[in-house]
This record gives structure tokens, C-alpha cells and sequence, in this order.
């Protein structure tokens, strides 16, 4: 609640666009991690039980569909295997050089 000063209370103007950014965040376009646009769409199928997160950039993820979740979460969860799967080529790119370092010590 804003105190009763006018001073103290946000302008109309403010909250529409704050409740605007709350809705595209929802409903998407989001942002793709390969190409850094605001590209991406998740398109859902309830009757196959699947989700699709797909850019114009070609990155393409397949999800299972849950009843719950609304397009924010599959986004969200997008991310997090997006994450996880960078994370595990550089560690195995990193890895391999650790291996080539040791053989070449070894010679």
C-alpha cells in the first residue's frame, strides 16, 4: 500500500508498464542463448505430451509436457538443460587437454 502523500505514490503510467513487462515475460518472445535475440518460442502439444522450444536460429529443444507449468517455466527449464549441457563440453573439452598435457609431460 503507498502512503497517503502524493509524493510517495507510483504514477498510473508505472504500473502499466511494470504489469506489461510481467506479461510478455509470461507469454514470451524470450531470449535465445545462442544468438542473443529475442527470438525464442515455446510451443506446447497437450495431446502428445510434449514442448518444443524453438528459435529461428536453428536451436530446437524437446521437453515433456506438464499440465502446471506455464511457457515461463518451460523457458526456465530450457535454460537450466541449455546450462548444463554447455557445462559438460567444457568440462570435457578441458579434461582432454589435461590428458594431453600429461602425455606430452610423460614423453
Amino acid at each position: 500500500m503507498c502512503p497517503v502523500k502524493k509524493s510517495y505514490r507510483t504514477p498510473h503510467n508505472r504500473i502499466k508498464i511494470l504489469v506489461k513487462e510481467a506479461k510478455q515475460m509470461v507469454n514470451g518472445p524470450y531470449y535465445c542463448p545462442q544468438c542473443k535475440k529475442e527470438l525464442m518460442q515455446i510451443l506446447a502439444d497437450p495431446n502428445k505430451k510434449e514442448v518444443f522450444a524453438v528459435c529461428k536460429c536453428g536451436l530446437e529443444e524437446k521437453m515433456a509436457y506438464a499440465p502446471v507449468f506455464q511457457p515461463v517455466d518451460y523457458y526456465s527449464k530450457f535454460m537450466d538443460l541449455y546450462k548444463k549441457r554447455k557445462f559438460e563440453e567444457y568440462r570435457q573439452q578441458y579434461m582432454r587437454q589435461q590428458r594431453e598435457k600429461q602425455q606430452v609431460s610423460k614423453t
